[in-house]
């Protein structure tokens, strides 16, 4: 069977150049050697015997043997030739692969606290070191607390002085309160007392206008009576002198009757020289002379009205005043107060913030404490990065964005951890530009919660737009 078995087929034609006619060859020489066991191996496979077998290996090496050679082709019949065909598979093969986009980034934690002191304290203790890992609560830095306990009395002592002139501001506004609500008090009495005097006065005004106004009514019917006296004398003198020039009256009569007459005629006169003189003025009758110092007694009460009310509204904006002043006395002690209050509460949060522990779990970063330094507020002493939750960022050209979208797949690779792949997922993508205008904020999320990496890493990552 060793002589029956085809040597290698003779080449079909030699390289172009190009290599793609030897592949080529190659590939169908293994296809025909292949095909030619498997038509050996048949026979055997059917069940017949190995003198079968024999007979059809060597009717079929008949047909398998060496070809005749083929006459070369020129170069250009060579080109034209069916080797062109693994050339188009492979300028179609990377069209149908998805696109990717490398970026450059590096690991960041999620959390992070920075440890300082509110007041400044000596360092007396540091028990971290740069990159250890630290549990939460464990005790970092421990600082001296007698410069904080002595600040704490400090503040103790400026309460007490601020509490007692507190208490002494508000006496005094007390005092002020007192006092002005006195002065309101006189004033407002003093007013009722004038407004009760001029009521007086109107009063007496009024009664002293009725009784001038009755002692000319009383005057003025005196006049209507004398008068009327006066017509009847002289109608009893015109009768008597019809009389006497008869005869029928007596001389005696005669006269009398014109005396009646002149009684008449000054009666009457008396009367209207009294009706002009009330009339006249105060200076005409002493109801007149009462009329006029009522008035004036009221023009004085309403005068002292006025400025009994004066003296109200003054002490109305007195009392306004002081207390505003006393007002302002007591907000300033008690601004004073607090302030000393909020003193010895800093004092107290210092006193606790002496022994520095880790709010988190995680390592330190950045250990900036030295044993005999002192601690100023807001320069942190030790730093503590937390290695849960760490993700990836990446600056973003604005013009490579469009090609991410939250929840696209991810590959990240470590420089620090070569051969090591780390799936990821986009999570989220900053919608406002960096300072530099022209980058984005990309996150990408690790999808394996417990992987290996620390913040600071630089990573490589790969996303698949399809």
């Amino acid at each position: 069977m060793k002589a029956l078995l085809p040597g290698p087929p003779p080449r079909g034609r030699e390289d172009d150049g190009t290599g793609l006619s030897l592949l080529f060859n190659s590939h169908q020489n293994a296809v025909e050697r292949k095909s030619l066991q498997m038509e050996c191996s048949l026979p055997l496979f059917l069940g017949g015997g190995p003198g079968w077998g024999a007979l059809l290996c060597l009717l079929l090496l008949s047909g398998c043997g060496p070809r005749e050679p083929v006459a070369k082709k020129p170069a250009a019949t060579e080109v034209s030739a069916p080797a062109p065909a693994p050339t188009i598979a492979s300028a179609e093969k990377p069209a149908a692969r998805a696109e990717t986009l490398s970026l450059l980034g590096s690991v960041r934690s999620a959390g992070q606290a920075a440890l300082s002191v509110r007041m400044p304290a000596r360092i007396v203790a540091v028990n971290v070191r740069e990159d250890d890992t630290v549990r939460k609560g464990q005790l970092l830095i421990v600082l001296d607390a007698q410069e904080i306990a002595a600040q704490r009395s400090t503040a103790e002592a400026g309460l007490q002085a601020a509490l007692a002139q507190l208490r002494k501001a508000q006496v005094g506004r007390s005092a002020q309160k007192i006092k002005a609500d006195a002065d309101v008090a006189n004033a407002q009495a003093g007013l009722k007392q004038a407004q009760a005097k001029a009521q007086q006065a109107v009063l007496a005004r009024d009664a002293a206008r009725d009784d001038a106004r009755n002692e000319l009514v009383t005057a003025q019917e005196g006049v209507r009576k004398a008068r009327l006296g006066l017509e009847r004398a002289q109608e009893t003198l015109r009768g008597l002198e019809e009389l006497a020039k008869v005869g029928g009256v007596s001389r005696n009569d005669l006269e009398g009757a014109r005396a009646q007459v002149a009684v008449a005629q000054s009666d009457l006169q008396t009367a209207q020289a009294g009706v002009r003189r009330l009339e006249a003025g105060p200076e005409g009758s002493s109801a007149s002379y009462r009329v006029a110092l009522a008035q004036k007694d009221v023009e004085t009460a309403q005068a002292g009205v006025r400025q009994a009310q004066a003296g109200v509204q003054a002490a109305l904006e007195g009392r306004q005043q002081a207390l505003a002043v006393a007002d302002q006395d007591v907000r300033a002690a008690e601004a004073a107060v607090a302030q000393a209050r909020a003193g010895i509460a800093g004092a107290k949060a210092a006193e606790s913030l002496a022994r520095l522990v880790s709010p988190l779990d995680g390592i330190a970063t950045d250990v900036n404490a030295h044993v005999g330094e002192t601690a100023q507020p807001g320069l942190p002493l030790v730093t503590v990065t937390s290695l849960s939750g760490l993700r990836v960022e990446a600056l973003v050209p604005a013009r490579q964005l469009p090609r991410l979208r939250v929840g696209q797949a991810a590959r990240i690779t470590l420089d620090a951890q070569p051969g090591r792949v780390f799936p990821a997922l986009v999570s989220e993508i900053a919608r406002v530009a960096e300072p530099d205008g022209r980058t984005f904020r990309v996150r990408f999320r690790f999808q394996d919660k417990n992987v290996t990496v620390r913040p600071g890493q630089t990573a490589r990552i790969t996303v698949r737009e399809r």
